[in-house]
């Protein structure tokens, strides 16, 4: 270690050789731990802004998907959208032939049950 003095402080700048690890083991972990929670309440989330606006959230989901993707960044897109609120459009288009509150019951009932499934898939990964 090397001690540098400015107005009567000593700072203590370290080796180069304790900067080599950066993230650790624990730490990834930790952040994918994040990164998995972040994807199951986006999901829970815009299943909840579907079911209160409806063809509104839907509409904006079409607008985000390109249909047929040309190259590698709209393929990434698509599996961006897909992975963090695809789960419940998909839901909601196969809800469709039923009548508005048949549909929006339906729609609660498959939230509830993500939920339910988001907790226990995240218990069991956390252990």
């Amino acid at each position: 270690m090397i001690g540098v003095c400015t107005r009567g402080k000593v700072l203590v700048l370290p080796n180069k050789k304790e900067n080599l690890m950066l993230f650790t083991l624990p730490m990834i972990i930790e952040f994918m731990k994040y990164v998995l929670i972040a994807i199951l309440l986006t999901q829970l989330g815009f299943g909840f802004s579907i079911l209160l606006l409806g063809n509104t959230m839907v509409d904006f989901y079409r607008v985000s998907i390109y249909e047929n993707p040309e190259n590698p960044i709209m393929k990434m897109s698509n599996f961006f959208q897909k992975t963090t609120i695809g789960l419940c459009y998909f839901i909601y288009t196969k809800l469709s032939k039923f009548n508005w509150i048949l549909k929006k019951g339906l729609l609660l009932g498959c939230l509830v049950i993500q939920a339910i499934v988001s907790i226990i898939l995240y218990e069991i990964i956390l252990r």
